[in-house]
């Protein structure tokens, strides 16, 4: 099991507020508002994490750019270079 499939077992394993606490933490690291490709609809809406939580629903739809592979929070799962534009593509389980 390699890093990013721990850290989604570990949180399917939580309670349903802690998941949403780890969820909101993880946000908070995200640097998905700094690309590009991130407009003020998906800010509006709040949506970050898409590699974890998928693609943007309605917001996102035009490629700007991508930073995915440069996002601290992927490195450290060791994700974002071969699966990214996360946004667009879905999440890294769906993209796998």
């Amino acid at each position: 099991m390699d890093k990013f499939e721990q850290l989604i077992h570990n949180v399917m394993d939580m309670s349903e507020s802690d998941q949403k606490k780890a969820v909101a933490s993880y946000k908070d690291s995200c640097i998905c508002q700094t690309c590009a490709s991130y407009n003020e609809c998906a800010s509006d809406a709040n949506e970050k994490l898409f590699c974890v939580n998928g693609k943007s629903v309605d917001c996102i739809t035009v490629l700007r750019g991508c930073e995915c592979p440069t996002c601290p929070f992927a490195q450290s799962l060791d994700i974002g270079v071969i699966n990214n534009t996360y946004c667009l593509n879905g999440g890294e389980l769906e993209q796998r």
